[in-house]
């Protein structure tokens, strides 16, 4: 199952006891005893790197087609090291 937190904040919002407890629980609709969970944090949102990060100026840009193709590999190629090149 993937979870998307939307176009700001990070991935930590959906982990708090009121979403992460009523969602995620033993009995619940995503429980995370019965689905595998992935939550990743947005490109350039959270704990993830924009890609600008490196360059220090705000090339290259990216928008949302970015980001969700970001996310569609991730779940294709299975692994963040295979999105990041590494």
């Amino acid at each position: 199952m993937l979870v998307l937190h939307g176009s700001g904040g990070s991935a930590a919002n959906l982990l708090t006891p009121a979403f992460a407890g009523e969602l995620f629980g033993p009995g619940q609709l995503l429980d995370a005893a019965k689905y595998y969970i992935i939550i990743p944090d947005s490109l350039g949102h959270g704990k993830s790197s924009k890609p600008s990060d490196g360059m220090k100026t705000s090339f290259p840009h990216y928008n949302y087609e970015d980001m969700v193709d970001a996310q569609y590999r991730l779940i294709t190629e299975g692994s963040a090291s295979s999105i990041c090149g590494s």
